[in-house]
Formats: structure tokens, sequence, C-alpha cells
């Protein structure tokens, strides 16, 4: 299946969700569930109980793309205590995917987080602005581009970057319930802190609130990424 541009992407009004579910295996090219087709290598079959999840209504469920100080272009702490500057647009290094799901419906991760005004864009994709910082989205698709130096990014950069609160009690907007925010590492549970999880090549993230929804275990990245 051939990704059609972001311009057109946007003026068709396809959500995230939508390329997620394709990268993570849901596209075309696959056997459906249940027709007895095998999938072509290199993809990854949804179980047949699987269901796709919309994006939730509400404020909460959108986050805008910067808080304060990114918008601002000044310097944010790290989880580490370093800072991360927001300089010269430099190349990536490596991205990974992050999802996130408060009762059962998606939380969009915007376009733009990591970059700050005015901002490039073509349709749904931001080219750059007046500086980025190490990390950043380009897409809302949840890929998540790191670049700079050689150091270990958490998601607790990553959250600090966009402005929007993470820890064992809250995820974004919402606040967690007895069970704490939920965090998967490729399909795998994490335990402890999610600001903890570390950003690696290709990781496949995903933290949960409220009822339990399967976690991906693959995303499929686009070329050079």
């Amino acid at each position: 299946m051939t990704r059609p541009p972001a311009r057109a992407r946007a003026a068709a009004g396809v959500p995230a969700l939508a390329w997620t579910l394709v990268a993570a295996g849901g596209g075309c090219g696959h056997g459906s569930p249940g027709s007895g087709q095998p999938a072509p290598r290199g993809t990854v079959r949804l179980p047949p109980s699987y269901q796709p999840r919309s994006i939730g209504r509400g404020p909460a469920f959108r986050p805008p793309p910067l808080g304060a100080a990114a918008r601002a272009g000044r310097p944010i702490r790290a989880l580490g205590g370093a800072d991360l500057r927001c300089g010269p647009l430099s190349r990536t290094r490596f991205a990974a995917h992050v999802e996130l799901f408060a009762h059962g419906r998606v939380v969009a991760i915007p376009a733009g987080i990591g970059v700050a005004p005015p901002l490039r864009r073509d349709g749904a994709r931001v080219l750059g602005g007046r500086c980025s910082y190490p990390l950043r989205s380009s897409e809302p698709t949840g890929v998540i581009e790191v670049s700079g130096g050689g150091g270990r990014p958490v998601l607790g950069d990553l959250f600090a970057v966009w402005g929007q609160p993470l820890s064992l009690a809250r995820l974004a907007g919402f606040a967690a319930g007895p069970g704490g925010v939920r965090a998967y590492v490729d399909g795998h549970r994490h335990a402890g802190d999610p600001r903890r999880v570390a950003l690696s090549p290709h990781a496949q993230i995903v933290l949960e609130v409220g009822g339990f929804v399967p976690p991906h275990p693959v995303y499929r990245f686009p070329p050079g990424r």
C-alpha cells in the first residue's frame, strides 16, 4: 500500500489512528482473520478479536503539541538533569513509536512536539520552525524523532518537551486509577516509573490508563526512520 503524502492525508481527513493500524499490520496486503490466507513476510497479522480504537472526544484526547517552555524555545530540564535545548534542526538519529490510550480510546500525539513556532507545514506534516529540540514529532502518527548527541532519552524527557504530565498517577490530561499508568514496550509490560521507559531505536511503546487495550508489539516504520 502506497502511503499518500501528508497534504493528501490531511485533505482526506485520515486520522492518525488509521495509519497507526496500517503501520502496525492492520492495513492492506494482509490475509483477513479467518480467511486462511497467510500474511506476507515482514507483516503482522492482527488477532481476530482485535477492534480498532478511535480518538476520544474532548480536548484531553487531543492535547496541544507545545507547552509554554517549548513554545518560547527555552531550555527544558531532562529527567537525568541535563538541559534539552532548542536549536537548528539536526539529522534524526533514530525513531521510536508511542501510543497513548485512556479509557479504551486513543489520545492523539500531535505533530509539532519539540518544534518552536512559527512552524513550516506541508499539510499535517511539520517541516520545521524557529528551532527544534532533540525529541520531536513531525507527523500526527506517534513517531518520535530523536536527534542530537549520543544521550539516552526516556519518555519523561519527551513529555517534558511536550509540556504534558507523566507519572505513575497521571498520563497527560488523565488521572490514573488504582492500577496506575501501565507501560508496554514491544508488547511486554514495563514495571515501574513510566518516565524511565527508554526511547530506543524502533521501540514500540504503549501507555494506558483505564480499561486495558491489547498493546501492539511492533510498528512498521517509514523507510529511513
